[in-house]
């Protein structure tokens, strides 16, 4: 986007030849403007990338010779390239043609009328320059701004401030993304394109994306309304009103429509509201602050924050209680009396043990009540498995 002139003296040669004195009109200067614009926009950038490469690709395979870099600095020295090292021909011949056009432009743009009109003009011409590039066009709906923060940020200013901020936001975005593409290009052409016309891009592009937002966000508000009259049409009731807050946001119309109308400081206190209760780790509740607010309170689709929901439980729990539920289930009463015997085998086995080693501990007060525990468990071995079977049952909401 770089040149708009705007009333630098940036062709010094012009002042020699006497050539700076033949004035231009007005169109003559927009369009070296939007020619200079259309230059060091994305695609066009990236077109001349690709012609340097080419042309040094197909003379490395034709084996010729590099120019050397004295020879190049002393016959295109005038035009203001030097060359830090050899270079061919064929690519040389595209720098020169570039800086070429170049100073033509800024000769015509440098002629022509001056004044904060014209200035205006010059802006506006390179910020319609940028619209035909497809680059530029992509890089403004770079998607940084999301969804739940944009129907926030609707129920608090509406759509058109809404799309307005991510349209800004996602178009400077952009523009900073592809910005390094025009900018390393320009300087491997030794184009006049420093840090300033890099900012100059940028903010052409956060202009850019605020206005292809909101652009196109009352594109889809017409086609929407049209879409609603047709079916309201079709139902019998074409006198009804169009809600773009139901259309795009049906499960939360209302509050959202609601919120909009309220006070900065309701909204305070709701997010107040909310964050403390996060906080805290309780649910989050707001009904005080909405039952307070003589608009929230009337609002029919608001959903009870408050209400407690049980967890869900998750694949691997379910699995265990049905691998668990399936294991009792299927255990019969002769596998529980084989279980029942091997368990007193073990235990008449560890008793013999006791004696051999001297070890007498059925007079010890803690033996004896594990024993009898035991024992009461091998004896309501069925009851303990129904019990098993109905926590399971309750579990699986059985």
């Amino acid at each position: 986007m770089a040149q708009l002139g705007f009333g630098l003296n940036i062709n010094e040669t012009a002042a020699k030849t006497g050539y700076d004195q033949y004035s231009v009109r007005l169109g003559e200067t927009l369009g070296a403007v939007a020619a200079d614009n259309w230059n060091f926009n994305p695609l066009s950038s990236i077109g001349t990338y690709w012609d340097m490469e080419s042309a040094r690709s197909q003379a490395m395979e034709a084996e010729e010779n590099r120019v050397s870099r004295d020879e190049l600095n002393e016959e295109y020295s005038d035009l203001g390239l030097f060359f830090k090292k050899d270079e061919f021909q064929s690519v040389v011949d595209i720098m020169v043609q570039e800086k070429k056009e170049e100073r033509q432009r800024q000769s015509i743009i440098e002629r022509g009328p001056k004044g904060f009109a014209v200035g205006a003009a010059k802006f506006a011409t390179g910020l319609g320059v940028s619209l035909f590039d497809p680059i530029n066009i992509a890089a403004s709906f770079i998607p940084v701004f999301g969804q739940a923060r944009f129907a926030g940020l609707v129920a608090r200013q509406g759509f058109t401030r809404a799309r307005l901020a991510r349209g800004v936001t996602e178009g400077a975005v952009g523009a900073a993304v592809v910005e390094p593409i025009v900018y390393g290009v320009a300087q491997k052409v030794q184009a006049d394109y420093g840090l300033a016309d890099s900012l100059l891009n940028i903010t052409f592009g956060t202009i850019l994306g605020g206005g292809l937002h909101v652009g196109a966000g009352k594109l889809k508000d017409l086609r929407t309304a049209s879409k609603f009259k047709k079916r309201m049409k079709e139902a019998g009731t074409p006198d009804k009103q169009l809600n773009l807050y139901k259309e795009y946001y049906p499960e939360n119309s209302r509050v959202m429509r609601d919120l909009e109308m309220t006070n900065p400081q309701t909204r305070k206190l709701l997010l107040e509201k909310s964050l403390n209760d996060l906080l805290l780790e309780k649910p989050v509740d707001v009904s005080p602050v909405v039952s307070a607010d003589p608009v929230l309170k009337n609002s029919t689709d608001t959903v009870a924050t408050s209400q407690i929901r049980s967890k869900p439980v998750s694949e691997v729990d379910q699995m265990e209680l049905n691998t668990v539920e399936q294991n009792v289930s299927n255990k019969k009463s002769p596998d529980i009396d084989i279980e029942n015997n091997n368990l007193e085998v073990r235990l008449n086995a560890i008793k013999e043990n006791q004696k051999t080693r001297n070890i007498l501990l059925d007079d010890d007060v803690e033996t004896r009540t594990t024993k009898e525990e035991l024992d009461e468990v091998n004896t309501k071995s069925k009851d303990l498995d129904e019990i098993i079977k109905d926590t399971i049952n309750c579990v699986n909401g059985r």
